[in-house]
């Protein structure tokens, strides 16, 4: 996960201000580090949701593929942009951005020797890129319009990579066919780039009695502006600041009563800025691959870049709040 794309610019140099580069998984493991063991089920996958009341409350019922039955005082749905929680909210389907993407992760034993320095690629209906995770793994990515219905689209590594250099990265920077020749196969992904509209963030149900979405369940976006993990962070901090301080006033307790009030606290709070960084993402990326006419090269380099990108960085800073418990 790329925590925040700065067009051909260098990470910052001052401690702990600007972007940072983070692989996906030390995050994860770090988040899951941080839990009682046996906390997390793997390859579980949700079969139907309910509700039930219990004198006076709400109590979500989670059925699993498996059979098993989870009977919980608040659900969280996170269960990504194919989220079952999120379509049993009534939220709409995520849509197809008319982009497709490759992401990898490539890896150098000996060291790749290069600046962490986030280097971007932009021409005709194409973007690709890649930033140094560390000293000897790099993130790359390319982006493409996607196409037409029917045409195959290579699944396997082997032939993602093999279709990234013959067919997309002959004429990019040789340093960029470096990096893709350097991939770890077993992170190669091809997928269309998706999104939910943002008005239907806006004015969509996205909280119901005891049951609410987070991250990409909430808010898919493309990920030209890299906020897609991050705003999934803002979402843990703000739903675990809403719901710890109920938590605490009632003497370390899950109110139920409370939750739907608690919960549309968060949802409130999360509504318009996620809505925002949807549309951002989205204008980015048409800006920066919409094409490499001289009309759209004036109004990407003049405008977008120097104009509107800024402000859009500036949007990316936020102060999710204190969890003071």
């Amino acid at each position: 996960m790329l925590i925040l794309e700065k067009f051909k610019k260098s990470l910052s140099p001052k401690p702990m201000v600007g972007p940072r580069s983070v692989h996906r998984k030390a995050l994860l493991e770090a988040l899951a580090d941080e839990l009682p063991v046996h906390s997390i089920h793997f390859s579980s996958k949700i079969s139907a949701i309910e509700t039930q009341q219990h004198e006076g409350s709400s109590i979500a019922i989670v059925h699993m593929e498996n059979g098993t039955v989870i009977k919980a005082k608040v659900l969280i749905g996170c269960d990504g942009v194919h989220s079952v929680v999120s379509r049993w909210l009534g939220l709409s389907e995520p849509v197809l951005s008319g982009r497709s993407a490759v992401r990898g992760l490539a890896v150098y034993p000996q060291g790749h020797g290069l600046e962490r320095n986030v280097q971007q690629y932009v021409g005709s209906g194409r973007r690709a890129g890649f930033v140094p995770l560390t000293d000897k793994e790099i993130y790359w990515f390319f982006s493409c319009t996607s196409p037409a219905k029917g045409t195959f689209l290579a699944e396997y590594p082997e032939d993602i990579q093999k279709e990234v250099l013959e067919n997309h990265a002959k004429d990019l920077p040789p340093i960029f066919s470096d990096v893709v020749q350097h991939s770890d196969l077993s992170t190669l992904t091809w997928a269309p780039l998706k999104f939910r509209y943002p008005w239907n963030v806006v004015f969509g149900n996205l909280s119901k009695q005891n049951i609410t979405v987070a991250g990409d369940a909430m808010h898919p976006m493309t990920p030209d502006l890299a906020q897609g993990g991050c705003s999934s962070l803002e979402d843990a901090v703000i739903l675990g600041r809403h719901i710890g301080t109920s938590f605490v006033k009632n003497g370390q307790v899950i109110v139920q009563k409370e939750m739907s009030e608690v919960l549309g606290k968060y949802v409130e709070e999360r509504r318009w800025r996620v809505a925002l960084l949807i549309t951002g993402s989205y204008i980015s990326g048409w800006m920066q691959q919409a094409g490499s006419g001289w009309g759209m090269k004036f109004l990407r380099d003049a405008i977008f870049y120097k104009f509107l990108f800024p402000k859009m960085v500036r949007y990316l800073y936020y102060d999710s709040g204190k969890l003071d418990f």
